[in-house]
């Protein structure tokens, strides 16, 4: 399997993939909370959870520049499960722990989700990989 990094390219592994729930990401984030959260290849960490523009009904975890650590990351998410996310053209969702999600920014559609997270040289590193609509 290769492992899709935003903004392109990918990584090639050989792995059967499993998408990671809501709730998987703050477990893991929980159990590293000193250690800043990065997506494979990039200087993006997680940003916020929001409805997915390719279908507003599902979840999104935006990403953005900068440095989270898994505390910060897990406490944000996990907040904002309990509060109403509105689609970009309307409707209201709730969203729970078991759903997997997206990869996108606020108002963009992504295929992106992730699959695995894994401690690499003291960074807890998302590994992600398209999942088609």
């Amino acid at each position: 399997m290769s492992y899709d990094i935003i903004g392109g390219g990918n990584l090639n592994t050989y792995e059967t993939p499993s998408f990671m729930t809501i709730g998987e990401l703050i477990h893991v984030c929980n159990h590293n909370p000193t250690l800043v959260v990065k997506f494979l290849e990039t200087d993006y960490t997680v940003s916020s959870l929001s409805s997915w523009r390719g279908s507003y009904d599902l979840p999104s975890i935006s990403y953005e520049s900068g440095a989270k650590t898994g505390k910060q990351v897990a406490a944000e998410i996990k907040a904002e499960l309990k509060e109403t996310h509105y689609g970009y053209k309307g409707g209201q969702y709730k969203y729970t722990a078991n759903q997997e999600f997206y990869v996108a920014n606020c108002g963009s559609s992504s295929e992106i989700k992730v699959v695995k997270a894994e401690v690499e040289e003291g960074v807890l590193v998302l590994y992600t990989k398209l999942d088609p609509y």
